[in-house]
């Protein structure tokens, strides 16, 4: 598994809407499915600073699906351009 990060988020609503429009939710997990409804990639909101509120848009991308960066990279440019933050990866 490999992952991506969009960070800091500032508004939690605004994370979650944004999320909500991009992407179906299932138990607070967000997914990125391909075209026969395998997921992807799963998309969290997770706190990353008590002191200042700021959160983290978590991606981790499926072992199976370590070919399709380019799919979850899109997602997160549009979701950057909604809620601001930075793309990393843990690579």
């Amino acid at each position: 598994m490999k992952s991506y990060f969009l960070a800091p988020i500032a508004s939690r609503s605004a994370a979650i809407t944004a999320l909500s429009s991009a992407l179906p939710i299932e138990a607070k997990t967000w997914l990125l499915k391909d075209d026969t409804g395998d997921v992807i990639a799963y998309f969290s909101l997770v706190e990353s600073d008590s002191t200042t509120g700021a959160r983290t848009i978590q991606v981790d991308v499926s072992g199976r699906r370590y070919n399709r960066d380019a799919d979850v990279i899109l997602v997160l440019q549009k979701l950057k351009q909604e809620v601001g933050g930075e793309i990393t990866n843990d690579g």
